[in-house]
């Protein structure tokens, strides 16, 4: 069983990091915009959270699913093009919604 990279892999890379790119600045939008009325009362504050909380249990799951989907379909450089493109925001979500 040959494990080589697919033929198409760096045209498939190239879409799937501007695919990549612009869901992670709607899903950061997603992150601003659920924290802009928090601060005024305790149920705004909730669903800030909530909102929040939702937003990256998406982005984990879009991480992990998107790069097993690669690797089992063997698009390897897909697979690390959406790996960084997906899993560092989501390191920066975390890190923003622990300092808050």
């Amino acid at each position: 069983m040959e494990r080589r990279p697919r033929r198409h892999d760096g045209l498939i890379a190239v879409l799937v990091g501007v695919l990549d790119v612009l869901l992670m600045i709607i899903l950061g939008l997603g992150m601003v915009v659920s924290g802009i009325g928090s601060g005024f009362d305790g149920y705004a504050d909730r669903r800030a959270a909530e909102g929040q909380h939702g937003i990256l249990v998406f982005t984990a799951a879009l991480t992990c699913g998107g790069f097993a989907l690669a690797a089992a379909l063997r698009h390897w450089k897909t697979g690390v093009v959406h790996l960084l493109l997906t899993g560092l925001p989501l390191l920066v979500f975390l890190g923003w919604q622990q300092s808050n």
